[in-house]
């Protein structure tokens, strides 16, 4: 038996298989989208309960609010814009501050320099003054000696011109 051979009688009325082809045809497709329809209304009644239980267990967001309204207004009323130049100020002399103490240790770096420079020079000066004062002790003791050497020498001058005296 084909297709175009069957034959369905309801109700008095008979149906060709063409006919009951495109009659059940439309109501897969019916019934189909009545499917469809069914699964995506019952995903939207799971995702609106979702979206129920999210905004129970969410804070509520009107303190909050009201806190940032705050903040904002503390903001003006501390002049931040002018806190911001006296901060761009400071930060100017804090590198102009930064730039004199590098000054002040290159001076300090060079001024150690002189002092170490100055040291070598008086330990020299300082044993150049004990040569001296070596040198002069050494002829203080060698006058020393000539002069007891005259003296002597005049005693014996003296005692050769008087030979009783």
């Amino acid at each position: 038996m084909s297709l175009e051979e069957t034959e369905i009688n309801v109700g008095g009325t008979r149906f060709k298989g063409a006919h009951i082809a495109v009659v059940l045809a439309f109501i897969s497709t019916i019934s189909g989208g009545i499917w469809a329809t069914s699964e995506f209304f019952s995903r939207v009644g799971v995702l609106e309960d979702t979206v129920a239980e999210m905004q129970e267990s969410m804070p509520d967001l009107e303190p909050l609010k009201v806190e940032l309204q705050a903040i904002q207004t503390k903001i003006e009323d501390n002049d931040l814009g002018h806190l911001q130049g006296k901060l761009a100020e400071l930060s100017t002399l804090l590198t102009t501050i930064q730039a004199r103490q590098q000054e002040v240790l290159n001076e300090a770096a060079e001024s150690n320099a002189k002092v170490i420079t100055m040291e070598k020079d008086w330990i020299e000066i300082r044993n150049e003054y004990k040569k001296m004062a070596d040198a002069i002790k050494g002829f203080e003791e060698s006058v020393e000696r000539f002069k007891r050497e005259v003296d002597d020498l005049w005693k014996g001058l003296d005692a050769a011109s008087s030979p009783l005296g």
